[in-house]
């Protein structure tokens, strides 16, 4: 399930992570746990679903099997009405029962007289509402027509019908589904019988392998579908009525992707069928229903002619991503929510690694190792969290799923460097040939890996695993071609926390000043000295950046390293060094005008998604040092550092240009109009806006999005007006996220109120209601604005919203503004505005906000002295 990116320190980063319980701690925790006295062997679901109707009715036949004589068991059902509930025994003969419902959905059936060890039937009729938020079994108006669609990780499959909704609980459904007859029923595997009688489709499918509920798939309407050819099974893209002409390129770029891993794999897709179905009203970005792979549309159905390269790049990364999920969570499934990573981490890292592999003029290598460093700021925090944690019941179990993403996968690939990339895939493909159609955690990998790599690799791992934060590698010369290594946790300046070790996989690049050359070692004390055979004129602690790990050097090599970085420090290098620099400024090992004074060195750099490194470098600058009243100052360091870049790269796309090339202009331009209000820029920008409007083929799709939101800034009333009926009569998603974005564009306040009331009374989805205001976030007064708008609204935005997000509205007092913290801790204290997970992200904001304003005070004196004179020497 991949999640939307966002800009690091972004307000909107709380989309990242999501899917909170609906109840509370009533019981103990470990209470709330389903047992494995009674489990469920098989189940038979039918569903009468009418999209057009607001409820929907069914039936469930459970088959089980109790294990040791019980008086009671549970099973999951929230939010429905049981009509009617029959226990079976062996030979037809039924058990009285009562049943009561309680917290977390769990039903408890009750007996006079205990059950016996044995098999049984459970049988239940029940009805329900369709929900609308966007979770379990919801409905979706589109263009007139009605639908229905499913979300039920982590565990909303309960909110649809009663189950077992526990990943262990892993069992063959098979589900038949009643529709109008002028709808279509789609699940995760193909049809077995169909029929229409009086107005209605019956669809009987096929029986699935087994699988957890949470992956169980489920959508009907009046769609419309595009054959998937060149694939080892069958395949669909589904879309809503009259979007499949959008749907070419997702037909085109699966196949490859296929291939590849399973190639990789060594075994074919497991399933029977693959169907991409384009869902309009989604929060996750994607979930990987074996056989029914759910999507949003913006990311699914890309125009060739109008998708931008980036959006072209997000699709693919996406599909690869939930196909190798196919293998990685589908065939083989964790446990227990404890090892989610075993699906995210695994299928991030795969995904990313088969996209390029694929299509490796996207440079993903290289863009995800910018994602990744937000993971790793966090990480310096006391709000840290491991990869792999305890999880009970109640808990948000997607919470920390952006470090399962982005460390995750960083950790996976450092390991596979240290085992060597084929060792490491045999470990892999023996773990799935072990626990195929199963059940697995953590150990299970580790110990197929190890036997793999030919040494035990699991005390290293599970020290990256099991602790939260990262380490810090030393390194500092010992004499003629020696150095010392140490490791110490990372932590920002001013943060105490207890000391931890690691087992650490590193390789060096070294240089005497003429020749480079690498060393791996495993750094598994505090500190060992290293001979690297002769005179050292720099060492670079994380060769090709493939380390999940902080460095620092002497100040003379870091210098040396910078000044010589295009020659002598790759790609990945040279974005991975702009990232420890960062952290560096935040752990207060340099000060903050060296710091922009290296920026400015890599702005010239020839590979354009460094650059795109060092503008999420002078994001963190503009947080942390430029306050509202700052901004003129600012501007002219921008237009001084960036504009050079831009010559380089010019205003439009050129014949031929490198993919790389085509995503960072947009960006460019966007910092040069915002935050350097570049006149130029800005002209440039409301000219292509205009054209778009007049003709969108007229105009480079990367920059479409780019030109609206700074057309908006000055704009009046008559503008927003027309952004706004352009938005909610679009004909792709693509054009509708372009309006969306520049209707919080606007800086005239009048305007910019009438963008916070449409964020709430307009035509907006549930997963589009922040995408409005996201744009505020970026000034101190527009903070401000937002956090008044949230409390304000609390309750009218929490029953419009997924459930999910509830727990991370907080992260609306993000910022360097200590008072909104402060009334943050205040708003949040109230139980009425404290949803699940709402301690956690409230802590992580309050470390967020004090180490800015730590940076801020430590460092803002040199920040403006060096802005000051760098705007009068230019």
């Amino acid at each position: 399930m991949p999640f939307s990116s966002f800009p690091r320190g972004s307000v909107a980063s709380f989309f990242c992570i999501v899917l909170a319980a609906s109840g509370f701690l009533a019981m103990a925790k470990e209470d709330q746990r389903l047992g494995q006295t009674v489990t469920p062997v098989s189940e038979s679901v039918r569903l009468t679903l009418d999209a057009a109707q607001p409820a929907y009715t069914g039936s469930a036949r459970i088959e089980l099997q109790v294990r040791q004589e019980v008086s009671s068991f549970r099973f999951h059902a929230q939010e429905m009405t049981l009509d009617r509930v029959v226990l079976t025994a062996a030979g037809g003969r039924e058990i009285p029962l009562e049943h009561q419902p309680g917290d977390l959905g769990l039903v408890t059936l009750s007996f006079k007289e205990p059950l016996a060890p044995g098999a049984y039937s459970l049988d239940i009729d029940f009805s329900a509402r369709f929900g609308t938020r966007a979770v379990g079994l919801y409905r979706v108006e589109q263009a007139n027509l009605s639908y229905t669609f499913s979300q039920f990780e982590a565990d909303d499959a309960r909110r649809a019908f009663p189950c077992w909704d526990e990943p262990s609980f892993k069992i063959p459904y098979q589900l038949t589904m009643v529709v109008p007859e002028g709808h279509m029923a789609v699940t995760n595997t193909p049809v077995e019988k169909e029929t229409v009688t009086a107005g209605w489709r019956t669809t009987v499918f096929r029986k699935t392998p087994p699988l957890p509920s949470y992956l169980l798939a489920i959508a009907t309407g009046p769609f419309d579908t595009l054959e998937i050819p060149g694939m080892s099974i069958p395949g669909r893209v589904v879309t809503v009525k009259g979007k499949k002409n959008l749907a070419a390129l997702a037909a085109a770029s699966t196949p490859p992707l296929l291939a590849a891993l399973e190639k990789y794999f060594d075994r074919k897709y497991p399933f029977e069928k693959l169907d991409l179905i384009a869902v309009p009203d989604y929060w996750p970005g994607a979930m990987e229903n074996p056989g029914a792979i759910t999507f949003s549309e913006p990311l699914l159905l890309v125009d060739q002619a109008s998708g931008s390269p980036a959006q072209i790049r997000n699709l693919e990364r996406t599909t690869a991503h939930e196909l190798a999920h196919m293998w990685f969570g589908d065939l083989v499934t964790m446990e227990w929510w404890d090892d989610l990573w075993l699906n995210e981490s695994f299928a991030d890292w795969m995904g990313d690694k088969i996209a390029s592999q694929v299509s490796p003029e996207f440079r993903l290598d290289l863009s995800e190792l910018q994602s990744v460093e937000g993971t790793m700021s966090g990480d310096a925090r006391p709000s840290a969290q491991a990869i792999r944690r305890h999880i009970d019941p109640a808990d948000n179990k997607l919470e920390n799923v952006g470090t399962a993403y982005n460390k995750g996968k960083t950790v996976l690939g450092m390991f596979e460097t240290w085992a060597g990339p084929e060792k490491f895939r045999q470990g892999v493909l023996d773990y799935l040939q072990a626990h195929a159609g199963g059940n697995a955690t953590a150990s299970d990998l580790w110990s197929a890996v190890s036997k793999a790599a030919g040494r035990d690799m699991r005390p290293a791992m599970e020290s990256f695993l099991d602790q939260a934060g990262l380490p810090l590698v030393s390194v500092e010369p010992v004499g003629e071609g020696s150095v010392r290594i140490s490791q110490s946790r990372f932590a920002n300046f001013g943060v105490r926390m207890p000391q931890q070790n690691w087992q650490i996989p590193l390789t060096l690049k070294y240089s005497d000043g003429a020749t480079t050359r690498t060393k791996t070692l495993l750094l598994d004390k505090e500190a060992q000295t290293v001979d690297l055979g002769g005179p050292i004129a720099w060492v670079l602690p994380d060769a090709e950046a493939s380390g999940y790990y902080r460095w620092s050097v002497p100040p003379a090599m870091l210098r040396r390293m910078a000044d010589d970085a295009p020659r002598t420090l790759s790609d990945r290098e040279r974005i991975g060094f702009l990232g420890n620099l960062s952290a560096l400024l935040d752990a207060g090992a340099i000060h903050g005008d060296d710091y922009l004074n290296v920026l400015g060195k890599f702005s010239a750099d020839p590979q354009p998604l460094v650059l795109s490194e060092v503008l999420g470098s002078l994001e963190k600058v503009k947080f942390a040092f430029v306050p509202d009243e700052s901004r003129t100052l600012f501007a002219g360091y921008v237009r001084a550092t960036l504009g050079p870049a831009l010559e380089r790269f010019g205003l439009a796309g050129k014949p031929g240009e490198a993919q790389s090339v085509s995503m960072v202009r947009p960006q460019l331009i966007g910092w040069l109009g915002v935050e350097g209000e570049d006149t130029r820029v800005l002209e440039q920008a409301r000219t292509l806006a205009k054209t778009y409007m007049a003709d969108p083929k007229a105009v480079d799709p990367s920059l479409a999005a780019v030109a609206l939101r700074l057309d908006a800034l000055d704009g009046d009333r008559a503008l927003f007006d027309e952004f706004r009926r352009r938005f909610e009569t679009a004909t792709t998603p693509q054009e509708r996220e372009r309006y969306l974005g520049a209707l919080g564009s606007f800086r005239d306040p009048a305007i910019s109120e009438e963008a916070v009331k449409y964020s709430l009374e307009g035509k907006l989805r549930p997963q589009e209601i922040f995408q409005v205001t996201r744009g505020m976030g970026s000034t101190s007064k527009g903070r401000d604005r937002l956090f008044q708008f949230i409390t304000e609204n609390y309750p009218t935005i929490i029953s419009r919203i997924p459930p999910q997000f509830a727990g991370f509205m907080p992260f609306f007092a993000a910022g360097c503004e200590p008072q909104r913290l402060e009334a943050a801790k205040t708003f949040f204290a109230d139980p009425a505005h404290s949803a699940q997970g709402t301690s956690t992200t409230l802590a992580r904001v309050t470390d967020m906000v004090n180490d800015c304003v730590s940076l801020r005070q430590r460092e803002g004196a040199a920040v403006s002295a060096f802005l000051s004179q760098a705007g009068a020497s230019r």
